[in-house]
Formats: C-alpha cells, structure tokens, sequence
C-alpha cells in the first residue's frame, strides 16, 4: 500500500515549497534593482501572479521588499540590513574550502568583490611556502586585467561591462588587455570554461585564476595567486582544483534554486 503523506508531512513540504519560492522572488529582485512589477516577478520566477502576489505580501511585512513606487518592488530594508552585514558572514562559510583550496595547491588564494570598476580584496590565505605571493586587504585593481575581475565581469552582460569598465584603460604590464574587443573576447572564453585567467597583466611576474560566486549574499570571486614560473609548470593542475573548489563553494552559498511543484 502505497504510503499516504501526513498532515505534518504535508505542511512541511508546503513550508519548504513557500521558502524556496519566496527565496526565487527575492533572487529576481536582487538582479532587477530598478524595480519590478508583480506581473514581471511573476513571469520571472514562472509562478501565477496570485501566488506571488501573496508571497510578496508575507515578504513586504516583513520589510524584506518594498514598494518603488507606480507598482514597483524592490529588496526592502530588513533584508538589504542583512546584506550590508554579510562579509563576515561569506568570510566565515568559505574560509574553510578556501584554506583547502591553498592547502592542495600550496599556493595563495584570495576572496574578492567588485567595487565600481575595481576588484577589492576582502579575505586571503597566505601559502606557507618561501616564494609566495602576499595580497594586501582591501587593495582596488582593475577589473578589466584581473582575473578575479574577469571573472565577475562575466556574470554581467555586454552592455553592462562596458558601463563598469568605462574609458579609463590602464596599461599596468606589457601584458595587459588594452581595448574593450579584447576583453569581451577574454570574457565570453570564462563563460565558456567557468574560469578566468590573468597571465601577468596586472602585476608582472604574478599570474592569478579565478572564478565567480553568484550567490544570495552578492557576488564575490575567488582567486588563486603564483609566481609566473610555477604557474605555467602547473596550470592544468590549478585548473582541476579551482574547478573541484567552485564545486564546493556553489553548494555551499550558490543561490538557492526552487523546488518545483
């Protein structure tokens, strides 16, 4: 006999259902900061507008959406709060596949976020080897020549990377990509491959790689940082271990998907 759900069951699953739908909502807000009607979440997120409607209820009493104005929402001010607070909330759920991360390769690995054009570094682990490359907190480097940034710009389409990026190319290296042609060409290959490489365009004698994390706190980049030298003797095995740690890091705080049904 084929087992019959229970009430509590039920009204677990349910309780489930609204979490996962509700988390879908806040999700299109967050990448539509102008605003949204409840008919374009609705279409987003592929729920019926009435259900929607009564879970941005539930949310806006809570203030975590909030009218724009002209049948607007947007992320309300509880949960952009929350936001604003999450660094070390990210710092401490990654730290310990980060340190595993430098720990397989020997090599440094850096956590990163975009600020304007710039990649600003919030969190790093240094190698423990002699001949290692130290980042310094909070150091601002282009996006458009970094890894990191690369790697972040790639989540953004082409329109928006030429906002961000702007006019104001700087030559750092001999090796640093110097028109927008060339980094839309540089971008399009991290989306195909998941991951982006600066080959010593910012820093010379230091190659980095990186990939990014779309999750729910915002988007940050994870990237490892070598000696030229090493780097090019070991590309492929560095490759196979970003790849395993992005892996990991997405179960961990990737945006969280709906359940369906």
């Amino acid at each position: 006999m084929a087992h019959q759900p229970s009430s509590r069951e039920e009204e677990k699953t349910g309780g489930i259902q609204v979490i996962a739908r509700a988390a879908k909502i806040l999700n299109a807000l967050g990448e539509q900061p102008g605003g949204m009607s409840l008919g374009e979440i609705a279409q987003a997120v592929e729920l019926p507008r009435s259900t929607v409607q009564r879970i941005v209820a539930a949310l806006d009493s809570a203030e975590l959406v909030r009218s724009s104005g002209a049948g607007g929402l947007r992320l309300g001010p509880a949960l952009l709060k929350l936001i604003s607070s999450v660094h070390t909330d990210v710092v401490d759920l990654v730290s310990p596949l980060l340190e595993k991360l430098s720990s397989d390769t020997n090599e440094t690995v850096s956590l990163a976020r975009a600020s304007g054009s710039q990649l600003a570094i919030i969190h790093h682990v240094v190698a423990s080897r002699e001949l290692r490359v130290v980042p310094h907190m909070g150091l601002n480097l282009p996006l458009y020549s970094t890894s990191g940034g690369r790697a972040l710009l790639a989540l953004e389409c082409e329109k928006d990377v030429r906002t961000i990026v702007g006019d104001a190319w700087q030559e750092l290296t001999d090796m640093t990509v110097k028109t927008l042609p060339q980094l839309l060409q540089l971008i399009r290959e991290v989306r195909e491959t998941g991951i982006a490489v600066d080959r010593g365009e910012t820093l010379e004698g230091i190659s980095t790689m990186a990939f990014a994390l779309d999750t729910l706190f915002g988007r940050f980049s994870v990237s490892l940082l070598v000696p030229s030298a090493r780097f090019l003797r070991h590309e492929a095995r560095f490759r196979d271990e970003m790849l395993k740690c992005k892996e990991a890091l997405v179960r961990e705080i990737g945006k969280i998907a709906a359940i369906e049904g």
